[in-house]
């Protein structure tokens, strides 16, 4: 039973550290090539940190982006990830 115990304890372990790496480590990037320079991204993002670049394309500022999902939610192209 105690080993059960730590083998549990170890999944646990790892799940929170994948899971707070990933919180602490965010970055969203576009996929050039399905994003069709639709905009909407541009539209919904609240803090101004998406344009379109010289290629027509979607372009994310990392330094002012606050992960807050709503340009993958509104991408028709799931372009946002």
């Amino acid at each position: 039973m105690k080993r059960i115990w730590i083998i549990l304890i170890l999944i646990v372990i790892t799940i929170i550290s994948i899971g707070c790496d990933k919180v602490n480590n965010p970055e969203y990037n576009v996929d050039k090539s399905a994003c069709n320079s639709c905009g909407a991204c541009i539209g919904i993002c609240p803090i101004d940190a998406i344009e379109i670049g010289a290629d027509g394309k979607a372009i994310i500022d990392q330094t002012k982006c606050n992960q807050c999902g709503k340009c993958i939610a509104i991408c028709p192209e799931d372009a946002i990830y």
